[in-house]
């Protein structure tokens, strides 16, 4: 089943990835945001997220910028959290699909489809990559954190 999955997300890469920015660190929307940059998280409150397990989508008035993307909030409240420790509620691999990374790929992370593990938020291209990885959370895991040293500066239609 992982096989099928990993092989039908490879072919589809091309089609499904982000655009490139900054050799594709950091997954970020098409476009510039009212913060100035490239908007991340599809304009999800990250705290919210992270704190209330609620993807809800934030407001261009309270925008944070960090690392070449914006990031919108719901409240001023969550905007001085995030500026507070920005590396509690930044997506683990540069916010894109957590899955993906470890198979070498950067797909896109949907917020609506994530993980908080260990304080930790994943997200996931969808539903079939977020189900892959929470078979071995650890173990995927694991192989994303080390595949991610490899293709974090690696653009997307390099890999």
């Amino acid at each position: 089943m992982k096989t099928l999955l990993t092989t039908a997300l490879i072919s589809i890469s091309a089609a499904l990835t982000a655009p490139a920015y900054a050799a594709d660190e950091v997954n970020v929307s098409n476009g510039i945001s009212a913060g100035g940059a490239p908007l991340g998280a599809h304009g999800v409150d990250l705290v919210a997220l992270l704190d209330s397990r609620n993807p809800v989508e934030g407001m261009a008035t309270y925008s944070a910028t960090v690392d070449g993307a914006s990031y919108y909030f719901v409240s001023e409240e969550n905007k001085t959290a995030f500026e507070a420790n920005p590396a509690k509620y930044l997506p683990q691999h540069g916010g894109f699909c957590s899955y993906g990374v470890s198979v070498g790929k950067k797909f896109d992370g949907d917020p609506d489809q994530y993980l908080v593990h260990d304080g930790k938020l994943f997200l996931f291209l969808n539903a079939a990559t977020r189900a892959a990885f929470l078979e071995d959370v650890a173990g995927t895991a694991k192989t994303a954190d080390s595949q991610w040293g490899q293709i974090k500066h690696v653009a997307v239609s390099e890999l």
